[in-house]
């Protein structure tokens, strides 16, 4: 049936990053959110190009094995914009993820990866209540009558008293929120960033660095990092942050030089009071370049890098293949399969993938984070 129809029947292949499922029709990809593979749907066509095209389920002809019931009411299409995968049981979540990461790398590092680089995908303990910090919104009327977050591709705001990936802690400062019976100077759970958003906050985090998200995975994820960047005289890191991977690399290390550019993040980062560690307020771009000259010629152990989603600057790569005497080995933490890829790619010409460990941070989102271990060529 020709794409030029209102409605299609299609059989969904697979998911895309960003949790669309996968169809053809005459040769033309074609994109549908909410679906599973093996899905067979009836499909209406919203945007049409010549080499693919967009669609949103009419039905559920006959539903793939990997679907499932989704538990959160707020949850489908033109609803909360928070989950991607809640109608996907979590294995199949977990297997698309774990692809994901591998595709990028192939696809947009032009990265040939070897048998057994990519190790299995580590879930997480629980799909749901393991957020340890969410970001709510209020209506922009000033009434406080909507609390809740956006709706998908809108800035309407959907009413939500109750988040199932959020940790119970979490949920109880969202419902004293929308009691009002929290201010912003009533204790760290609320922090205003803004007029109308508010970020709520276990109370184990503090009040202001960034900080990994999911509660079951903190201590496997800081393990795991501080197993492949190992031991050594000298350690740079960058993107910092409060010092979370900071406070366990230290007793492994002669010194450490962590770069931060959020000078909040820096000042919990100092609360640990790390003897061996200077502190470098500044973006990484700007002082990579002479944190790794510092190293002399001995050179530096390892450079571990944990950047946002928008993945190195190109400031960044430059500095690490200039570098006179480069790090012998590279850990690079990564929420952004599409971004490690690139910047894995122009790593490629001085360093070897030698592994990539992929884990479920975001359970039912469509985010996945990646530890990736680079080894200076010879």
């Amino acid at each position: 049936m020709s794409t030029d129809s209102p409605h299609l029947t299609l059989t969904i292949d697979s998911l895309a990053f960003g949790g669309e499922g996968i169809a053809r029709d005459n040769g033309r990809v074609v994109f549908v959110p909410f679906t599973a593979p093996g899905d067979v749907v009836e499909v209406r066509i919203t945007e049409a190009k010549k080499t693919f095209a967009r669609g949103e389920v009419v039905q559920v002809v006959t539903p793939g094995p990997d679907r499932a019931a989704a538990p959160c009411p707020y949850y489908g299409p033109k609803r909360c914009g928070g989950c991607q995968y809640q109608h996907l049981t979590y294995e199949a979540e977990l297997k698309a993820k774990a692809g994901h990461v591998a595709e990028a790398l192939t696809r947009i590092g032009k990265l040939t990866l070897a048998a057994g680089t990519i190790e299995p995908i580590v879930p997480s303990p629980q799909p749901y209540g393991y957020r340890n910090r969410i970001t709510v919104h209020r209506s922009e009327n000033g009434k406080g009558d909507k609390i809740g977050f956006h709706r998908a591709e809108s800035h309407d705001i959907i009413d939500i008293p109750h988040c199932l990936i959020a940790a119970p802690e979490v949920n109880d400062a969202l419902g004293a929120l929308r009691r009002q019976e929290l201010a912003p100077k009533r204790g760290r759970a609320v922090n205003f960033t803004r007029p109308t958003h508010f970020s709520l906050r276990h109370p184990d985090l503090p009040p202001s660095a960034f900080h990994q998200v999911n509660l079951f995975l903190l201590g496997p994820l800081r393990d795991l990092v501080a197993g492949w960047v190992g031991t050594g005289r000298r350690l740079v890191e960058g993107y910092c942050g409060g010092g979370f991977f900071t406070e366990v690399l230290a007793p492994h290390f002669a010194s450490i030089t962590a770069i931060e550019f959020d000078s909040r993040s820096l000042r919990d980062a100092r609360r640990k009071t790390l003897i061996n560690v200077a502190w470098i307020e500044g973006s990484v771009e700007e002082c990579l370049g002479a944190a790794l000259a510092a190293s002399g010629a001995e050179g530096t152990d390892a450079l571990l890098l944990d950047p946002p989603r928008e993945g190195l600057a190109p400031g960044v790569v430059t500095a690490i293949l200039a570098a006179e005497q480069p790090p012998r080995r590279i850990v690079y933490v990564s929420c952004n399969p599409a971004t490690l890829a690139r910047d894995g790619g122009k790593l490629s010409a001085r360093y070897t993938l030698a592994r990539v460990q992929p884990l479920d941070l975001f359970p039912r989102t469509a985010q996945v984070e990646s530890i990736t271990l680079w080894e200076l060529k010879a």
